[in-house]
């Protein structure tokens, strides 16, 4: 600050009294204002700053450089206009009642109150007459709470025959460089005008009173409407403060991620623990864009639970401000869209289902037909000639695999015709392990069959669902290089059957089972990347489901269930 506002922050010193300001440079007016809050704060007052936006953040820029944070709570800002105006008016006995009624709370505590006010008005006719008033008014408020009171005028917007006029109702008076006694200050009793007069004021002070009940019931009501957003919101809610310190949930919150209230309330927002590890740099990000006043509208994310489960999320971030428009903290809304993700991903599965059935008939009908002439010349010639044997074999052993890939294909194919009857799916699966045993064997893999009941029937397609079993017996040994055991066990409740396949396998990757079943991806090299989603629509056909449970380097369990016949 220069000199010469430093010599008035040594001036005033005094504890109470009315002071006018009239002020020409708007910078000077700034320093001063500071000057003013760091002498209360010193004292330990507590300040009622009121002006327009644009000054309070400059007056709070400077006070926050130079202040401890904790005293920043003793400062209150007010905007002017609508501290002024709050009925579209200059009204003398609204603005004091109103003026009181935030005094109140602090003479009530004994606490003692400077208060810096920048008068603001509407252009209006009489709007002098109507300022004296209140001036006169306000010195006699002043001095019965017995606070320190600086109003503020721009020199520039009124006339010097009202500053003389207004001098009478100050006991000081102050430029951008001085204080001093004002001259003309008369502390005398005020002229009560006549009953008639004061009759209409009533009415008009009642009528201020009424409408500014029903300001503060608006304000209840939207507030209310707030509360009732956040707690009642389906989506999660967290609050932060301007320290990044979660201040609230809503229940939500809670129920989407499973963490109470109590144990994340009070934790750094980095510190959340449904936030991944590899995600921790989203906070610091979402804080800065929040603190710069950029909105963070739903980018997708993920998040996880309590129990451990991971969350595909969409996450929306807001700035929030207090009444002084200052920024007081930010909140981030969490939309969880795991289910969402999930079924636009079972519909891309659906389409590309729909395209393979769709290309399958064509393409089986359309090579099979050719392809059983050729395999008929070729073991023709093979029959003629005994040279070159090992060539005809090969070229019959790929047409009977390309055979093998078409079967496959047209069972994906629709509509399909299936003959359903009645059989006993424990025959079929004991079936099954007698034509798959000796193959198992040779891999040193041990088919255990002990957990299957005797009394379970379904209605199937026999060769359909034996194709299944056959498929996920394979692909158990096959999962098995060094050997092992296959469990497979039959059960039967209510209304399904259950069969599943047990292996001590390497398991499944958690990038392999997000791609299992879709057309021709296979991780085998003779594989046709058909097997599984034949298998599933085999299963699907006979009105069932599969489930595969599996943990890496530590096996594989599927489990079919289909409903059964009583």
């Amino acid at each position: 600050m220069n000199n010469q506002t430093i010599q008035l922050n040594e001036i005033m010193q005094i504890t109470s009294g009315h002071i006018l300001y009239f002020y020409e440079d708007p910078k000077s007016y700034v320093e001063n204002a500071v000057s003013f809050v760091l002498t209360g704060i010193e004292k330990g007052h507590h300040l009622l700053v009121i002006d327009n936006t644009q000054r309070l953040e400059q007056i709070y820029q400077k006070l926050v450089k130079v202040m401890p944070r904790e005293s920043m709570n003793d400062i209150h800002f007010y905007d002017s206009h609508e501290f002024y105006a709050i009925h579209d008016d200059f009204h003398c006995d609204t603005i004091l009642s109103h003026f009181s009624e935030i005094l109140s709370p602090y003479l009530t505590k004994n606490l003692t109150v400077r208060t810096w006010a920048h008068v603001e008005w509407r252009e209006q006719g009489e709007i002098l007459s109507k300022m004296e008033h209140f001036e006169t008014m306000a010195d006699h408020s002043v001095n019965c709470h017995g606070v320190l009171s600086v109003c503020a005028y721009n020199s520039n917007r009124v006339p010097a025959s009202f500053l003389n006029k207004i001098l009478r109702s100050h006991e000081y008076y102050m430029t951008d460089e001085e204080l001093q006694k004002s001259p003309l200050y008369r502390k005398r009793p005020l002229a009560f005008p006549s009953l008639s007069i004061q009759t209409e004021q009533r009415k008009i002070v009642e009528l201020n009173k009424q409408m500014y009940q029903e300001a503060k019931s608006k304000l209840k009501a939207t507030n209310y409407q707030l509360e009732s957003f956040i707690t009642r919101n389906l989506d999660p809610i967290l609050i932060m403060n301007d320290d990044n310190q979660v201040v609230r949930v809503n229940e939500s919150f809670e129920t989407v991620f499973g963490w109470s209230a109590e144990e994340v309330v009070g934790l750094q927002a980095i510190d959340l623990p449904q936030i991944p590890e590899d995600r921790k740099g989203e906070v610091e990000k979402n804080r800065k864009d929040a603190v710069l006043g950029r909105n963070m509208q739903g980018y997708e994310t993920i998040r996880k639970t309590k129990a451990g489960n991971e969350r595909k999320v969409k996450i929306s971030c807001f700035p929030l401000r207090d009444e002084s428009n200052q920024l007081s903290g930010w909140t981030a809304i969490i939309r969880d869209i795991t289910e969402e993700k999930q079924a636009q991903e079972l519909l891309l599965r659906t389409e590309k289902l729909s395209v393979v059935s769709e290309l399958a008939a064509g393409i089986a009908h359309e090579i099979r037909n050719p392809l059983t002439s050729v395999k008929g010349f070729l073991q023709l010639l093979k029959s003629e000639s005994s040279e070159n044997n090992i060539y005809y074999e090969i070229m019959l052993s790929e047409i009977g695999r390309i055979d093998l890939i078409l079967g496959e294909l047209l069972m994906l194919a629709k509509p399909q015709v299936a003959q359903y009857q009645q059989r006993n799916v424990t025959l079929l699966i004991k079936e099954v392990i007698t034509l798959l045993e000796a193959q198992a064997n040779m891999c040193n893999v041990q088919i255990v069959s002990d957990a299957i009941r005797e009394d379970v029937c379904i209605n199937c397609e026999e060769n359909h669902i034996k194709q299944v079993c056959i498929n996920f017996i394979k692909n158990a040994i096959e999962a098995m290089p060094q050997g092992g055991k296959l469990n497979i066990q039959l059960d039967k409740g209510e209304e399904r059957a259950f069969i599943r396949f047990i292996d001590q396998g390497i398991g499944i990757p958690k990038h392999v089972l997000e791609k299992l079943g879709q057309p021709f991806y296979t991780t085998k090299e003779n594989g046709t990347g058909l097997g599984f989603m034949v298998s599933k629509k085999i299963i699907e056909n006979h009105q069932g489901n599969i489930q595969i449970f599996t943990e890496e380097h530590k096996g594989t369990t599927i489990e079919i269930s289909l409903p059964v016949v009583h």
